[in-house]
């Protein structure tokens, strides 16, 4: 399951597991279909052990028999695996949304806190500037001077960053695309068959 944001930008990927029964083609009367949940539990704990352990993998034989039904076998399990993508999705799309309002808001907060930072230092260091330079060096007069130029700037700065900004976090995990897709396909077979 990937999901994608404006631009194509990768916001969430997971794998979704599907597990199920498998029969040989020659004996199926049917699609296979995924376990239920506690007998895939299972089977995730069975793989992560053969996964971990020194697994032998199956004669050439049974090989060639599992590959050449694995297209049918993610045909079989595609329509399955629909509306778990679907879920999950929408799990991680409302985490997603989440995640942007609490970065917005943490923007608007910092935004704020420095607006009325720097409107204080302008509110008590302009009047200053209208005044004559007493108690000034050369320098420090220029320096004063363009310090509330560039106050005054940032202000005007921070009133289009607090209209725009988190409007724009927020529009980065909105949920513009949704794909699903098979990864892989593995088997697990017992070491006595």
């Amino acid at each position: 399951l990937s999901l994608y944001g404006r631009g194509a930008e990768r916001l969430h990927e997971e794998i979704i597991p599907l597990t199920a029964r498998w029969t040989d083609l020659s004996q199926r009367k049917g699609p296979i279909s995924p376990y239920r949940r506690e007998a895939e539990a299972k089977t995730l704990d069975l793989l992560d052990e053969a996964l971990s352990g020194s697994s032998d993998s199956p004669n050439e034989t049974i090989q060639k028999r599992l590959l050449s039904s694995a297209a049918r076998d993610i045909e079989e399990l595609l329509p399955h695996l629909a509306p778990r993508a679907e879920e999950l999705a929408r799990i991680s799309g409302d985490r997603l949304q989440k995640r942007g309002e609490q970065e917005a808001t943490a923007l608007r907060e910092t935004l704020e806190r420095q607006h009325k930072h720097v409107r204080e230092a302008l509110a008590d260091k302009a009047n200053s500037v209208d005044q004559l330079p007493l108690g000034f060096t050369q320098e420090e007069w220029e320096q004063l001077k363009a310090n509330v130029r560039a106050w005054r700037t940032r202000i005007e700065q921070f009133e289009r960053d607090l209209k725009q900004e988190p409007q724009r976090i927020r529009d980065f995990y909105d949920v513009r695309v949704t794909r699903v897709e098979p990864v892989g396909l593995v088997y697990l077979w017992p070491k006595s068959n």
